[in-house]
């Protein structure tokens, strides 16, 4: 079981710290000229957020490299093909090994779907040696892998992140400084996009943000719960000093990116709402140049979140899966996921687990 603790009192070491080669660098790049961040990116072929990121951050892309401070400069993908053609037009280096970009780049970033369930064991040789490392969503599929990744991050004092695209909106943090305007909250209510659930119902993160972290039990209503037609997810807000328990209610959309949430209170209602914009350029801009920003300011030493909310995430996020699955969708509570337990696969057999180091 995590040591909780743990990821408490190494939170403060592990913001201040960057990887030991990735400080090195930094350190030497400060004392002759600035330099940009070198990325390594993870996962560039298939189902993956590399194909907009990258665009971002290239030279050849919508902000022709100038709007942040790091370049992608190294690529892995498992399949070597689509390395080299994302390689090709990004002007990186495509690497044979997924650990072949150890002591060439300052971070590494996870840009998928389909790793997400080895994602812990090819993070493992850069959190060990100190590589900053940003964690796609959903994070994990088992509380025990998420458990693992953290106290080896912690081990090492290596900066981590691990967020959906939605947290980092400016809403977020909007409506969790207006909350105090509702007085007592009775109720929540939210719509976001359900297409393949669970990697774009990014509300179901958002809400966490927005209204704190300390989730009860959680329920999922859904026909399938990776290409569903309907689902519903119910989140149980523990109370706190002067604030009882409540309930949150998230419904699905499907086909549009959307975002709504709406707080009601004793004292009255608090209410964001996001869409993508229809200019492509606005749409990098406002969409997904925020999360961007804050994987930087990560591999500059900055952890974005506490460890303790990553596991918490990852938590709230198997407590649903397993309420659709296990059972039929009732409240069930966020710690009764058993360490072991895991939903199917997007894909299953994505990579050959023999290729990985122990």
């Amino acid at each position: 079981m995590v040591d909780r603790r743990s990821f408490l009192s190494t939170a403060a070491a592990s913001a201040v710290a960057l990887g030991s080669g990735a400080s090195h660098l930094h350190g030497q790049a400060h004392a002759r000229a600035p330099r940009k961040l070198r990325v390594g990116a993870m996962n560039v072929g298939e189902y993956t957020f590399w194909g907009i990121w990258g665009d971002i951050l290239s030279a050849k892309g919508k902000f022709g490299g100038s709007l942040f401070n790091m370049e992608v400069t190294h690529c892995w993908d498992i399949n070597p093909k689509l390395a080299r053609e994302f390689a090709a037009k990004h002007n990186c280096v495509a690497v044979d090994k997924y650990d072949g970009m150890i002591g060439k780049v300052d971070g590494i970033a996870f840009g998928g779907l389909y790793e997400v369930p080895w994602q812990h064991l090819l993070a493992k040789p850069y959190v060990e040696a100190r590589v900053p490392t940003y964690l796609s969503r959903p994070f994990s599929y088992r509380l025990r892998d998420i458990d693992f990744i953290l106290n080896l991050a912690a081990k090492h004092s290596t900066p981590l992140i691990a967020t959906s695209v939605q947290e980092h909106y400016y809403q977020a943090s909007y409506l969790k400084d207006r909350l105090k305007n509702v007085g007592t909250i009775k109720s929540v209510s939210g719509i976001g996009w359900s297409d393949e659930y669970p990697a774009h119902f990014h509300i179901q993160w958002f809400i966490l943000k927005a209204l704190g972290y300390d989730v009860d039990k959680v329920s999922v209503l859904t026909d399938d719960e990776r290409k569903c037609t309907y689902l519903q997810e119910t989140m149980l807000f523990k109370g706190r000093d002067g604030q009882p328990p409540f309930l949150a209610g998230l419904q699905a959309v499907t086909d549009v990116h959307y975002l709504q949430l709406s707080v009601f209170g004793d004292k009255g209602k608090e209410e964001v709402t996001m869409d993508r914009s229809p200019d492509p350029l606005e749409t990098h801009y406002f969409y997904f140049a925020p999360q961007l920003l804050d994987i930087q300011r990560t591999f500059e030493g900055h952890n974005y979140q506490s460890f303790d909310a990553i596991r918490k995430k990852t938590q709230v996020f198997l407590a649903g899966y397993y309420s659709h699955l296990e059972k039929n969708g009732s409240l069930v509570s966020v710690d009764s996921v058993p360490a072991d337990w895991s939903p199917r696969h997007f894909k299953p057999g994505w990579i050959d687990e023999s290729m990985l180091k122990s």
